[in-house]
């Protein structure tokens, strides 16, 4: 996949910078003009990626989240919010979608956020290099 990367930055991983992380990826999808539809979709999916590096990747000590944002050029217009971190190894593509057809209460807890995060983007790669967790999440336009 050819990106030509737009914008960096990188961020405490705690939830008081989670806005912070939210409005970045907002303000790069605004600036290639992609709709207010699209855009909620895009914040939601990185919002349950990144509440769940918050949550669960640093259990020691503070960590930190990097996010770059670029264009993808294969076929079509399209982006890819790419999510590093140092913490605990996570491949979210190793997690078993939750069953939705179970009644509620006999679903277990958790797993909903990456399902939807699954259903939202047109392609996730996970790698984890030098002791980093490597997220790309890719939608087309």
């Amino acid at each position: 996949m050819r990106r030509d990367i737009m914008a960096q930055k990188s961020y405490p991983a705690e939830l008081d910078h989670l806005e912070q992380m939210l409005e970045f990826i907002d303000e790069f999808m605004v600036k290639l003009g992609w709709d207010r539809d699209m855009l909620f979709k895009i914040r939601l999916a990185a919002e349950e990626v990144l509440v769940n590096i918050i949550h669960y990747a640093y259990p020691e000590a503070p960590g930190k989240i990097s996010i770059d944002c670029s264009t993808v050029k294969e076929g079509s217009r399209g982006v890819c919010i790419e999510i590093r971190d140092t913490g605990i190894p996570f491949n979210i593509l190793e997690k078993p979608d939750p069953d939705i057809s179970l009644p509620i209460e006999q679903r277990q807890i958790g797993g909903l956020g990456i399902f939807l995060t699954r259903q939202i983007m047109d392609d996730i790669r996970y790698a984890r290099t030098k002791d980093e967790n490597i997220l790309q999440l890719v939608k087309n336009q």
